[in-house]
């Protein structure tokens, strides 16, 4: 990088704020599949990627965009699924799980 001039940015270590995202979904994957460091194999470790990345953007329900997929989201479907009448009852057990905390 610096022999072709192009300047680097670093945040201190222990403070993701560069890219969020990112850091939230490698949080997620490190603590829900520890089995990943295990993976010797590159065609193993790209199949069960494959597989993760699969569950979270087809079937995770993510709370930053209203509990619904992001593949829902994309496809222009998050607000339909957000109207469902059972919507109600989830959103009422978030608020009472988050009053108990």
């Amino acid at each position: 990088m610096a022999w072709t001039r192009i300047p680097q940015h670093f945040a201190p270590p222990g403070i993701p704020n560069d890219q969020e995202w990112i850091e939230s979904l490698f949080g997620h994957v490190k603590d829900n599949h520890p089995h990943l460091y295990m993976i010797t194999a590159p065609y193993e470790l790209e199949a069960e990627s494959d597989a993760i990345c699969t569950f979270f953007i087809g079937v995770r329900l993510h709370e930053g965009i209203g509990y619904v997929t992001p593949d829902d989201e994309y496809h222009g479907r998050g607000e339909a699924i957000r109207a469902l009448p059972h919507r109600a009852g989830l959103k009422a057990a978030r608020e009472a799980r988050s009053a108990t905390r």
